[in-house]
C-alpha cells in the first residue's frame, strides 16, 4: 500500500458502487461467434441467456450492496455484434447497450471514457461478458468491498484470467484520453504506486469464459451444476462427463422426439430429424440435421445427412 494512502472505509463503497459495466469484444473472433448469427451474449443457458445471467447477478449485487438506480452497462467494440435486448424485460435494475467502445483504445480507455460524466467517488464493478459466474458475483463484489481499496480484483491460485474488478472511477482519471491503455499490462502497473490495489484471492477459477465452443458447452454445463460445483475432474472426482448434464431447444426450433441430445443446443429455426444423435453440438439457426445423422463437437450451419455434409 502507498505511504501516503489509508484504506477505505467499505461501507462507504457500498454505498457508492452505482454501475457494471460488461465488456464484450475480442481482437480475435471465434468460429461459435462467426457462425452462429447473433451475438455470445445471446447464447441460451439452462436458465436464460449470458446476458440475463449478467444481469440477474448484477441485480443481486445491488440488493447486497442495497443499492437504488443501480445500472448495468454493456459496452461492445465496434467489431462485435451487439446482443438483442428487449428493454421492457430489464427488471428491477437499467441495462443499457452502448455499442461504441473503441477497439484501439483498450479496456482502460473505454473505461476512462465511459465514466467521464461520473463523480471519482463512485465505484464501478466490472466484468467480461463471454462468461458465466461459477460463484455468485455479489459474493465477489461484497469481498471486494471489504477491502477498502482503490481498485480490486479477484484472482484464482490457479491463475485464470481475471474476470471481475470493483475500481473508484478517479483512479481512471490518470488515463490518457488517446491511444490504447490496457488495464491490467499498463494502467494496474502504474496505480500500484499510487492508489490502493488490492487482490481477493479464490482457491479456483470463479469464472466460466464462453467464446469458443468448447467452452461455450462447459460454461452451461457448468450452470447445469449449480454454484460451488466442480468446473474440473480435479475439483470434483466424482463428475461424470460420458452423462449428458444438459439439452436446450430454442422455441422456433424443431426436433424431432426420436432423436438424441447430449450437451447440445438447437438454435431457433434449426431442424433436427428423426434418429439424429447430436454431441457436444450447436445447430444454428437455418442448420438441417437429416434422419439418422451423426454430430459431435461442431458448430452446425448448413445440412448434415448421414455420413456427410453439405
Amino acid at each position: 500500500m502507498p505511504a501516503t494512502q489509508m484504506k477505505r472505509d467499505s461501507a462507504k463503497i457500498s454505498e457508492s458502487v452505482r454501475s457494471m459495466f460488461v465488456l464484450y469484444g475480442s481482437v480475435r473472433s471465434t468460429p461459435l461467434a462467426r457462425r452462429i448469427g447473433r451475438s455470445l451474449l445471446d447464447l441460451p443457458l439452462v436458465n436464460g441467456t449470458i446476458l440475463s445471467h449478467h444481469l440477474d447477478n448484477a441485480a443481486a449485487c445491488a440488493r447486497r450492496l442495497g443499492v437504488d438506480g443501480f445500472e448495468m452497462r454493456v459496452l461492445v467494440d465496434t467489431e462485435s455484434t451487439a446482443p438483442d435486448w428487449d428493454p421492457v424485460s430489464q427488471g428491477s435494475i437499467s441495462c443499457v447497450i452502448q455499442q461504441d467502445a473503441s477497439p484501439i483504445r483498450g479496456v482502460a480507455g473505454v473505461l476512462s471514457d465511459a465514466t467521464a460524466e461520473m463523480n471519482d467517488e463512485d465505484y464501478i464493478v466490472v466484468s467480461s461478458g463471454a462468461q458465466i459466474y461459477l460463484e455468485p458475483l455479489d459474493d465477489l463484489v461484497h469481498a471486494m468491498v471489504k477491502k477498502g481499496a482503490d481498485v480490486s480484483l479477484v484472482s484464482s491460485r490457479d491463475g485464470a484470467p481475471v474476470g471481475v474488478w470493483l475500481l473508484r472511477v478517479g483512479v481512471l482519471r490518470s488515463i490518457k484520453p488517446v491511444g490504447y491503455v490496457d488495464l491490467k499490462e499498463q494502467a494496474l502497473d502504474s496505480w500500484k504506486s499510487e492508489h490502493i490495489v488490492s487482490v481477493v484471492e479464490r482457491p479456483r477459477a470463479y469464472v466460466h469464459p464462453a467464446r469458443s465452443l468448447s467452452e461455450y458447452l462447459d460454461a452451461v454445463r457448468a450452470q447445469a451444476a449449480g454454484y460451488g460445483a466442480g468446473a474440473t475432474i480435479d475439483e470434483d472426482p466424482y463428475r461424470e462427463d460420458w452423462e449428458s448434464a444438459f439439452t436446450i431447444v430454442e422455441p422456433g426450433a424443431q426436433v424431432d422426439p426420436g432423436a438424441i441430445l447430449h450437451d447440445s443446443i438447437v438454435l431457433e429455426g434449426a431442424k433436427v430429424g428423426p434418429k439424429a444423435v447430436i454431441v457436444r453440438s450447436v445447430i444454428c439457426p437455418g442448420a438441417v440435421i437429416a434422419a439418422g445423422a451423426r454430430v459431435a463437437d461442431q458448430v452446425v450451419t448448413g445440412t448434415i445427412r448421414k455420413g456427410r455434409e453439405r
